[in-house]
Formats: structure tokens, C-alpha cells, sequence
């Protein structure tokens, strides 16, 4: 310690000498990340050989930062790296700049401005407590004989040994039944009961408890009736989330959704294994094979949580990011159940026909059509379409949305063309839109610029829905195209080109 009077001469030259305290400097290299993600593991390892000091911001530990990540980078894919303030890319990006010995020059590149900005950077403050998905519900437990076993498990068991068939009649054909004798039948003899009289009330509870239902119009359990699973009667309904009935007169499985978005992001990860496990190495989906997996049974088991889902008890931005998710995971979801339409009617009737019950108190199914086009488009008949979507009289009709035009850039319908499904946040449902849309009219089968000619060609999906677009083909066009400026609000020169539309460039 070295002590003095204050003003002293030899303190004020040992004052002029003593160096300043280091300035606050920003790191050269960000990351954005998550976590648990392999690409994100791979750039940061890549990044710790080259033994260089990074700033990661963690996404799972800052959710809140995805929009600052979002404005930034243009990307909704993780991670995003930044050298000296400026965008390279994901890892594949570092990796190609590294292999070709130009990552060094990007770091001995004079700083950008950008790298004092504070979206660049990690909050002052400690990470907040992430909330952790919603669990499923505790699945009831069915007790036959000395045996006790959950929902899922027992219609498994059920469905793997029953002899499940099509009846003829005179007239008519009973498809997938079975009769109640060969219920009780195994019931007796797979759970040991005491007699067969017992078989048939444990067939009669089963059939209240909504494991299946009469395929003859029958209004008890006998062993003359023909019967139908639930999970099968779905099929029927075109409903596709009711091989469960969530609500029987016995009760419902859980009373009510807290966190919908949290539900559908499990649902999601619970359908992507499935997709996944599908997939080739061309990302090509064998749906033939995914309808017959039994993972799926257990996923549309899962997925009839969503009818105590109402849609019109969610503010206006959570409500359109869910039913945009929702949309994109009841596509591959009907493509295992009922098959791929590809002729143009097929097409129209598939988006007519399938659908989903949400709603506890709702009887009425919304259809992919009125998800799309009555819900998020603000209810604007859909192409080739001469009425509403939803009637004056639909009990969905709280739930209709003021349209977006960039939710066409975000549905996924199972075309080839069609934009890749993103997970969309209520959050950061605004930026996400803004990347989609760009990541869009960055596609040359959706936009393209015949300078010579000032002709300017878009996708049809521009002329199939020019309601939501605009007035005019110009206005049509910037609209369009607006997710190109960062101002979000181009405006047309005078020499704006002629808007064209191009046929052949997406097929939904």
C-alpha cells in the first residue's frame, strides 16, 4: 500500500503514470445457440481448437434473445456466428471459412459497428427459470381382474388381439369391427375372470369408458353387437385426433390445457422421432411405413389432449403461431392415415376433409381449409372456393384472425415447393415470419427478374390468394416482397416491373 496526502506531488505523478483501467472490449467471435443442438456443439468445438475466447449466447438460457437473433442474422436455424459484427453463417459456414484458410482474415478484419450492438450480446442479467414442457397427464389406470393397466397400453393390447374384420351384409358392408363375443372371449381368458358374465361387464365398462364404440347403432355392450375401436373409428370421423376420446361419460383424462403452446411443441418432438425414423438420406418420408409403425398409435393417443384446446381463449399472436404449428403437424399426419392426394381435386378434397376437434364443448372439427383460410386469413374463401370457410353459424368463428400474408410462407401443405416446417414462437412470431418470407423470395422457383424484359415472375401462390397480397400486381409485388428491405416497407419506384406469375412453381 503506498499512502500519501491527497494532492501530494509524488501522488499525482504516480497517479499520471498508473495505467487506465482496462476497457470493457466486446469478443470478436458470437455464437448463438442452443444447448442440446449437435451443429452448435460442432462450431463451438471448432472454435475452442483454434483456442479462440467467444461469447455464446444460449438460447435455451435467453429464449428471449431468438428475436435479437432473428434481426440480425436473417436465419431461424441455430447456431449463428458473428466475427467482428458481421453474419458468416451456421457451422457449416465457419467450417467452409477454416478449411479455406479465410476464417483468420475475418478475424484481423476491423470491427463492425455492429459489434457494440447490445442484440449481439448476452443480457446483464442471469438466465431466467425455463419453463419445462408440459408433462402429459397421469393416464388413468383400467383395472380387469388383478391386472391394472393405463389407456394406451390397453388399447394396444386390445387392437394387437382382436380379430378386427369387415362384415358383410344384404345390403352393406360393417368395416373394421369385431364382434362383442370375441371381446369377452379373449377378456376371460386373457385376464382369467372368474366367468364369463363378468367378461361381458368388463366389455360393457370398456365400452363407456370410450375404448370403442357400436359399429351396428347399438346402444350397449352384447355379444351379438359389432363394435369398433376408437382409435379406428377416427378414420371415419376424418377427425384425426380422435382415436381418443379425451372426455367420456366417466370423465376426462385431465380437465383443461394451462400451456397450449408448450403441448404442441411436445406433441411436435413427439412426431418428429416419428418422422424421422422415415426419413431417407434424400429426405424423402416413407408414410406407407410411418401409418404402420406403432409409434404413431401412441402419438394420436396423445394428440386428442388438443380438444380441450379453444383457440379462441388465446391472444391474437400465441393463437397464430399455434395454429400455424398445428397446421404443419396435422399434414404428415394425415399422409400416414389417409394417403398423399395429388391430383388437384384429390387435393382440394383432402384440405376439405381432414381435420382436427378443438374445442371441449365443440362438436364441430375444423378442417385444414378453415384453419388456414378461415382462422389465420381472416376467414377469405380459399382457391377454387365459393363460400366462407366458416359459416355465420360456426362456434369457431371467435377464433378468426385479421390476415398476414406471410403465413403462406410459413404453412407447409407436403408439397415439394412448399416452405420447410420452423417451429414458431409466440415470442417472436413477428421476426420469424419476417426470415420465412425472405428465405421465400430468396427461392428462384418463387421469384424471378427479367431486368432486359422489366418483368418481374412470382410463384401463383402470389395470384391464389392476391387478396391477401394487395390491390394490384404492384402492390401485390412489394408486399410480396417486402421482407427484402430491412425498413419492412418498400415502395415501388417508378420504374416498378410488371408482375407475372409463374405456374409451375408450387403445387398446393
Amino acid at each position: 500500500f503506498i499512502f500519501g496526502f491527497p494532492g501530494a506531488p509524488d501522488d499525482a505523478r504516480r497517479a499520471a503514470a498508473r495505467p487506465p483501467p482496462p476497457a470493457m472490449v466486446a469478443p470478436s467471435v458470437v455464437v448463438f445457440s442452443l444447448k442440446e443442438c449437435p451443429h452448435c456443439k460442432r462450431a463451438k468445438a471448432l472454435l475452442d481448437y483454434l483456442g479462440l475466447a467467444y461469447e455464446d449466447v444460449s438460447l435455451t438460457d435467453y429464449p428471449e434473445k431468438r428475436s435479437d437473433m432473428l434481426q440480425l442474422a436473417d436465419r431461424l436455424t441455430v447456431p449463428q456466428i458473428f466475427v467482428q459484427g458481421r453474419h458468416i453463417g451456421g457451422a457449416a459456414e465457419l467450417q467452409e471459412l477454416h478449411d479455406a484458410g479465410k476464417f483468420q482474415e475475418r478475424l484481423d478484419a476491423s470491427p463492425d459497428d455492429a459489434l457494440s450492438d447490445p442484440r449481439l450480446h448476452r443480457p446483464n442479467y442471469p438466465p431466467k427459470p425455463v419453463a419445462a414442457l408440459p408433462e402429459a397427464p397421469e393416464e388413468p389406470k383400467i383395472a380387469i381382474g388383478s391386472e391394472s393397466l393405463e389407456y394406451p397400453a390397453l388399447v394396444k393390447l386390445l387392437i394387437e388381439s382382436i380379430n378386427v374384420k369387415d362384415v358383410s351384409h344384404t345390403f352393406s358392408t360393417t368395416k373394421q369391427c369385431f364382434t362383442g363375443k370375441d371381446l369377452s372371449d379373449f377378456l376371460e381368458r386373457r385376464f382369467q375372470l372368474k366367468s364369463h358374465e363378468d367378461a361381458v361387464l368388463v366389455g360393457d365398462s370398456l365400452l363407456h369408458s370410450g375404448v370403442f364404440g357400436p359399429a351396428d347403432g347399438a346402444t350397449g355392450f352384447s355379444e351379438k353387437g359389432l363394435f369398433r375401436f376408437q382409435v379406428h373409428e377416427a378414420s371415419f370421423q376424418t377427425a384425426l385426433n380422435l382415436a381418443r376420446k379425451w372426455c367420456t361419460e366417466q370423465g376426462c383424462v385431465s380437465d383443461a390445457v394451462q400451456n397450449p403452446m408448450g403441448l404442441m411443441k411436445r406433441l411436435k418432438g413427439q412426431l418428429s422421432k416419428i418422422l424421422s425414423a422415415h426419413t431417407d438420406d434424400n429426405g424423402m418420408v416413407d408414410y406407407i411405413a410411418m401409418g404402420e409403425d406403432p409409434a404413431l398409435l401412441q402419438y394420436e393417443l396423445a394428440v386428442a389432449e388438443l380438444q380441450l384446446v379453444n383457440l379462441a381463449e388465446m391472444e391474437p399472436t400465441t393463437r397464430r403461431a399455434f395454429v400455424i404449428n398445428l397446421y404443419n403437424a396435422i399434414v404428415p399426419h394425415a399422409f400416414a392415415k389417409v394417403g398423399i392426394a395429388n391430383a388437384d381435386l384429390s387435393r382440394v378434397a383432402f384440405f376439405d376433409g381432414v381435420s382436427y376437434l378443438l374445442g371441449q364443448h365443440s362438436d364441430v372439427p375444423l378442417s385444414l381449409n378453415e384453419l388456414e383460410n378461415g382462422v389465420l386469413r381472416g376467414n377469405r374463401n380459399a382457391p377454387f372456393h365459393l363460400r366462407q370457410p366458416l359459416g355465420s353459424g360456426s362456434p369457431h368463428l371467435a377464433a378468426v384472425l385479421d390476415c398476414d400474408h406471410r403465413i403462406h410462407f410459413a404453412l407447409n401443405c407436403g408439397a415439394k415447393s412448399c416452405p420447410p416446417v420452423k417451429w414458431f414462437t409466440s415470442e417472436a412470431l413477428d421476426e420469424e415470419l419476417r426470415v420465412v418470407a425472405m428465405a421465400w423470395a430468396e427461392q428462384e422457383d418463387n421469384v424471378k427478374l427479367d431486368l432486359a424484359a422489366k418483368t418481374l415472375w412470382l410463384s401463383m401462390i402470389i395470384s391464389w390468394y392476391s387478396k391477401d397480397f394487395g390491390s394490384s400486381k404492384v402492390s401485390s409485388a412489394a408486399n410480396a416482397l417486402a421482407s427484402q428491405h430491412r425498413s419492412r416497407s418498400p415502395t415501388p419506384s417508378c420504374s416498378t416491373p410488371v408482375a407475372k406469375s409463374m405456374t409451375n412453381s408450387r403445387s398446393c
